[in-house]
């Protein structure tokens, strides 16, 4: 990872301009400053972004199972996980954000964090060939809110009415909220749940994730770099999946009935 850092001529920008490390071919201080910098937050909690990069409509119902999975795994494994934030169509989810509210969390997922690769025959059609489609799984540490504090005076809370995919009310009440941030002129929305209240923290919590990019150039870059990088390929119809990282491969069926530690592979 680090070796790519160094042949990135954008992060070679980001780290001369905006963190002094001016010695740029040294492997060494590149190394020991990004796992400096990625010690700090490993005591975080996190969030799982989770959207697709490439492969059609299909790339949509690949992001609800993906989501699905994470969310029941770490249910599963006692982790106080919620999903706050999912856009769905008639297909799947164009995208989801997870919530992981215990410290560690970006320490034990953050090797999630790039293109998973899916080849499988496509469900959505009848034709029988294989197809490949991708998708961005990336986790990004939730700073602690003294370091990421916003003034409850510099934002506007709303309510509305729940609407589905095809835009019709799916709730009587005004239990939808949307919220913006008058400063940086982020706007946030939340229908996930029907209660009003749990939409609101679950609101809020994806305007911190947006206001911790927003202001955090150096990661928000960190993690855009992470988009090209292959963390693991499933192969459906040959029953396997390979980890990029270790070039390893693992059981495809026992990986998905939660017999196999997907932290560990």
């Amino acid at each position: 990872m680090y070796y790519n850092l160094i042949k990135n001529k954008y992060i070679e920008f980001i780290f001369k301009n905006n963190f002094s490390v001016y010695n740029i071919n040294d492997y060494n201080n590149i190394k020991s400053y990004i796992e400096k910098k990625i010690e700090n937050y490993s005591i975080c909690k996190c969030y799982i972004e989770i959207y697709p990069n490439a492969g059609g409509i299909e790339t949509y119902q690949l992001v609800k199972f993906f989501t699905d999975f994470y969310y029941k795994w770490l249910k599963k494994n006692n982790f106080n996980v919620e999903i706050i934030y999912f856009e769905n169509n008639d297909y799947g989810y164009k995208k989801s954000l997870i919530f992981i509210d215990d410290i560690y969390s970006f320490l034990l997922l953050k090797n999630e964090s790039g293109i998973h690769r899916i080849m499988r025959k496509n469900p959505i059609t009848t034709n029988n060939k294989i197809q490949t489609s991708y998708i961005n799984i990336i986790v990004i540490p939730k700073i602690n809110k003294e370091k990421n504090f916003f003034n409850k005076e510099d934002i506007i809370i709303e309510s509305f009415k729940s609407k589905g995919p095809g835009g019709q009310h799916v709730n009587n009440t005004n239990s939808a909220i949307r919220i913006k941030h008058i400063p940086t002129n982020i706007v946030v929305s939340c229908q996930s749940e029907r209660s009003q209240l749990k939409n609101k923290n679950f609101a809020l919590k994806i305007l911190e994730f947006k206001f911790f990019l927003k202001k955090n150039l150096n990661f928000n870059n960190y993690f855009k770099n992470l988009e090209k990088k292959y963390i693991k390929t499933y192969h459906f119809e040959n029953n396997f999946i390979i980890n990029h990282i270790n070039n390893q491969k693992y059981n495809l069926n026992k990986f998905f009935k939660y017999e196999i530690n997907f932290i560990i592979i």
